[in-house]
């Protein structure tokens, strides 16, 4: 007897992916600078009210970008302070009714509800009621600078957690300091030139104290790295996910997995399952252009991340080895190969033959429990009209491809909100710093001539 499917909810599900800050109930007027790093105030409330929308699409399942408590210029949510709760600004937008954002320093914090917290709550309830399903983003990586325990453990290296990060003390450069010594003694000078070279070591030595720095996401100082292999960190990460699985979120996307080690994340998982079997958790394995950082990143090994430093038809069979190391982990991951192969045949490196050819040959390298969320753009990447370069004909067929019920797999289908919309953008989001505030226009809900492909398929 063949053993029940725990995720046949999800297969063949057409997701919405929503990036809360700029979707719906945002500011009409805002500057450039608002618009590259700042919040819009996009936001649940506003979201509850074109739920129906995104139904009358076609879609049953909607995917949010993270509504954690974040810095004050984190709008896109990637920048926690604190996992037990929603930020304020994503449940009302400007007009706050509860700025509670909880105690990390209190041990009942997670099990607290926030204002916030319940708007979450009406949120999902709002989706079940239309038949919608909804997927979180889980941001296990790292934190930003001002979370509360970064903040302690970077003061005080006896701090309770300390270890909940990963600090480092970098010697001295010895070698400038022993020149400076030789300077000093083959000199036989008088007692004023003695005294000016001690001051020089002296400053040295001020200079070269040992610095004590951290890892951090990609590089980023500002994204201290969190420390999954200690176990108060999985279970403040298990907690914070199951309050708010406990309001009935069907399914977790994860940011950056690959920056965790692989059996600290299995861990965290596993100990979910135990209480939500039917919950897939999918990993953002997203290796492309980042060996640099190779010291950052300990799901997989830096040979893999040199095998991965560009695009092409070898990279992208090795991108499928790389995932496949996450089965028995994860119970899914984003398609990014399946997103590249799309991406080299609107940018006209292969033909449409070929790019048939090489999805077929990435499906089959995959068993069908393993779940694959098809996308072809995203928070992260071009819009999809703009890589089209405005083709209307090469964006429906971009679509078609994208639809596909590729070797009958099933596989959920991702859309990017406003895609329907015809979103576009004047230039790459990549460059330049915060680049891809370019991918994440704000909606307005002008077009309709699409809707009725997206309500065939």
């Amino acid at each position: 007897m063949a053993s029940e499917d725990k995720f046949s909810w999800i297969r063949g599900a057409k997701i919405y992916q929503v990036f809360l800050d700029r979707f719906a109930g945002h500011k009409e007027k805002f500057t450039e600078d608002e618009l590259r790093k700042g919040f819009l105030y996009g936001n649940m409330k506003a979201l509850i009210g074109k739920l129906d929308y995104i139904k009358s699409l076609n879609f049953n399942m909607v995917w949010l970008t993270p509504f954690y408590v974040n810095q004050p210029n984190g709008y896109h949510g990637y920048h926690a302070e604190n996992y037990n709760h929603v930020d304020p600004r994503f449940a009302y937008g400007e007009k706050i009714l509860d700025n509670n954002k909880g105690d990390l320093f209190d041990p009942n914090d997670v099990n607290a509800e926030t204002g916030a917290d319940l708007v979450l709550k009406e949120l999902v309830e709002e989706c079940h009621k239309r038949n919608l399903k909804i997927m979180m983003d889980f941001v296990p990586n790292h934190v930003y600078m001002t979370h509360p325990y970064f903040i302690d453990a970077q003061k005080n290296e006896n701090s309770k957690y300390r270890d909940w990060f990963y600090f480092i003390k970098k010697e001295p450069m010895e070698e400038e300091e022993k020149e400076i010594k030789g300077k000093k003694s083959n000199k036989k000078t008088k007692k004023g030139k003695k005294e000016e070279n001690d001051k020089e070591l002296l400053s040295h030595k001020k200079k070269r104290e040992p610095e004590v720095t951290h890892l951090a996401f990609l590089g980023f100082a500002d994204l201290p790295k969190l420390n999954l292999t200690n176990k108060e960190v999985q279970t403040h990460l298990i907690n914070s996910t199951q309050k708010f699985l406990k309001y009935g979120i069907d399914a977790v996307r994860i940011d950056h997995c690959i920056g965790p080690d692989l059996p600290s994340l299995k861990n965290i998982i596993t100990t979910i399952h135990k209480s939500y079997p039917t919950v897939p958790f999918i990993g953002e394995i997203l290796p492309i252009g980042i060996s640099d950082h190779s010291e950052t990143i300990l799901g997989i090994t830096e040979k893999d991340l040199k095998n991965l430093d560009k695009v092409d038809l070898t990279s992208l069979k090795y991108l499928d080895e790389v995932v496949l190391k996450y089965v028995g982990c994860l119970d899914g991951a984003l398609d990014f190969a399946f997103q590249y192969y799309v991406d080299m045949f609107v940018k006209g490196e292969i033909d449409e033959a070929k790019c048939n050819e090489e999805i077929i040959a990435h499906f089959k390298r995959y068993g069908k429990d393993f779940i694959l969320l098809k996308n072809i753009d995203s928070h992260d990447s071009d819009r999809i009209m703009f890589r089209c370069k405005n083709n209307f004909n090469l964006f429906q067929k971009a679509m078609k491809l994208l639809y596909k019920n590729w070797e009958e797999r099933n596989d959920p289908v991702v859309v990017y909100y406003g895609t329907e919309d015809f979103m576009n953008q004047e230039k790459t989001i990549y460059g330049e710093p915060y680049g891809d505030f370019r991918c994440r226009q704000p909606m307005y809900f002008t077009n309709a001539w699409i809707n009725q492909f997206f309500k065939d398929n």
